[in-house]
């Protein structure tokens, strides 16, 4: 079942300017589904946060792993993508894509 792509996010293309600072060069318009999903990982020692939040995208978006996307003015780094194929076939429905909290590019 795929989930309603109801958000806008933007993927950003960017560069470094004389000081060292990340500058948003483009940016391109994806639709999505978004929530504040946190995904922790435990074992025996200790708790690892792997994710901050959660987004759904169109199969042929483009996003990639360590893309930068901005969704309701947040910035996230994408962490981990995973396919979401049909049961019978292998048709991929939507990437579930997981998002790690990344400071403000200007």
């Amino acid at each position: 079942m795929k989930p309603p792509m109801l958000y806008t996010a933007y993927k950003l293309a960017y560069t470094r300017n004389s000081y060292g600072d990340y500058v948003t060069a483009a940016e391109t318009e994806l639709v999505c589904h978004y929530r504040y999903i946190i995904n922790h990982i435990s074992d025996s020692n200790s708790e690892v946060e792997a994710s901050d939040a959660m987004a759904w995208f169109e199969p042929n978006s483009g996003v990639e792993l360590k893309d930068i996307i901005r969704i309701e003015n947040n910035h996230f780094r994408v962490e981990k993508i995973t396919e979401g194929k049909t049961f019978r076939t292998n048709n991929v429905q939507f990437l579930k894509v997981e998002l790690q909290t990344y400071g403000v590019i200007s």
